[in-house]
């Protein structure tokens, strides 16, 4: 027994984190902030340099906190100190950097930041730098174009700043994923060549749009803009399989011709749409037809956010997306909560041609910001009534909805006629649960 327990705690004081191979020790210190990476550099020989080649490099408002700078500095001296610790970690650091991510905490001088960063830049490609993120957390950045050609990207994300357009800049050969975020540039008919670009994020970017990038590999685009300019948007963009749009203001709805069809009309692979905010209304404009005339065969996802359901030109628009889907798995139903005040009856517009909307591949319904009016317990059966092999519709109340109401509301669905016998009804209080609303919301995004 004393033997058993001598074992034992020789094996409890074993160090067996030092004793991994070093890339698993550099993917430990990788999800650790960097200043407790680099202080890792004392616990003793073995780990003194072991910081000093992780691959991943994030300089964010933690290293700002453990730097404790004095408030009553002014910005331009904050901006020296923050970036002059970066400076020097890079200069201790050994091998290659494959993700730099550098966020300038709010309040410091960018000025500064500039200039480190153009200094940075030549290290970036001597380290075979494939992730660059630079970002500003201050609304009013007034980050400067910076000269990425030399560097051999395959994903960049910029964040108030402004992006290289000059003809000069041939593109980027190997970028992969580019995400733009309070971008501002003059592009003008520039075209920035991507081949290999695969993902395309446009986060409330001034005179910045897809048609600016030439990707005929792109497969996914996501947009939040304060208005629309589809004149030329989707050109080009036949093979999307993914697609997302926010617009954040009201939009032009005076058009001769449907919105819908312009817009779905060219995204003939889509296989997930997603709406947001006032995006829906713009569908909207110019009315729907019954069904596209070419089915969206591939869409499975369809997410829509803000719909008014009192609103006829927006249920006729989501009726149209429903019959031009037959493959349609997963729908999102975000409802609005504004304009309310009016019931509306559009009773007719769910009874009508009822056989010819059946939903034969809809397996997962969720419906969030449900208050119990009588356009949405239509729609939900309508659904219902339509979805031969519907697995689970979650209905997502409004929080301010009472216990007792919702109880009523939920017997009240109860009653209604199911197409398919499997299908499950579970009630839930967070909105949040169960519900994919797009990327706006999932890979924290920030617009507006």
């Amino acid at each position: 027994m004393a033997e058993s327990s001598r074992k034992k705690i020789a094996l409890s004081k074993e160090d067996r984190i030092s004793e991994l191979p070093l890339h698993i020790q550099e993917i430990i210190l990788c999800f650790l902030p960097i200043q407790d990476a680099v202080r890792t550099s004392v616990l003793s020989r073995k780990w003194r340099h072991c910081w000093t080649t992780i691959p991943n490099l994030i300089f964010d408002h933690r290293l700002s906190s453990f730097l404790r700078l004095d408030r009553y500095d002014g910005g331009h001296v904050k901006a020296i100190k923050f970036v002059s610790v970066v400076n020097k970690l890079l200069l201790l650091h050994n091998g290659p950097i494959l993700k730099f991510s550098f966020i300038c905490p709010m309040s410091f001088d960018a000025e500064v930041v500039h200039d480190f960063i153009d200094h940075w830049i030549p290290l970036f490609s001597r380290k075979c730098t494939k992730q660059l993120i630079l970002e500003e957390d201050n609304e009013a950045g007034n980050f400067k174009a910076h000269n990425y050609s030399s560097l051999d990207l395959t994903h960049l994300r910029l964040g108030r700043s402004l992006f290289p357009h000059s003809s000069a800049f041939g593109g980027f050969v190997n970028l992969i994923k580019l995400e733009l975020v309070n971008v501002a540039s003059n592009f003008g008919q520039t075209i920035i060549v991507c081949p290999a670009l695969e993902k395309l994020t446009l986060i409330c970017c001034s005179e910045i749009f897809p048609v600016n990038f030439r990707a005929p590999s792109l497969k996914c685009l996501h947009q939040v803009h304060y208005g629309v300019s589809f004149e030329y948007d989707f050109m080009g963009l036949e093979n999307l399989t993914e697609h997302s749009y926010v617009l954040v203001r009201n939009p032009e709805t005076r058009t001769k011709s449907s919105n819908v069809v312009k817009v779905l009309g060219s995204l003939p692979k889509i296989e997930k749409f997603s709406t947001g905010i006032d995006f829906l209304k713009y569908l909207a404009a110019g009315g729907s037809p019954n069904r596209l005339s070419y089915p969206l065969a591939y869409l499975k996802t369809l997410s829509i956010s803000y719909i008014c359901l009192n609103r006829l030109s927006e249920v006729s628009c989501l009726l149209c997306l429903i019959r031009s889907a037959p493959n349609l798995c997963k729908l999102n139903i975000l409802a609005s909560l504004t304009d309310l005040g009016e019931e509306g009856d559009f009773k007719d517009c769910w009874d009508e041609d009822y056989e010819d909307c059946s939903v034969d591949h809809l397996e997962i319904v969720t419906f969030s910001n449900f208050v119990g009016h009588k356009a949405e317990l239509e729609f939900v059966k309508f659904l219902l009534a339509h979805s031969p092999v519907l697995k689970t519709m979650y209905i997502n109340r409004d929080q301010k909805m009472e216990n007792d109401v919702a109880v009523k509301i939920l017997e009240e669905i109860l009653k209604f006629s199911r197409a398919s016998s499997r299908a499950e009804i579970k009630h839930l209080k967070d909105p949040f649960d169960a519900v994919d609303y797009g990327p706006w919301v999932t890979e924290d995004y920030v617009y507006g």
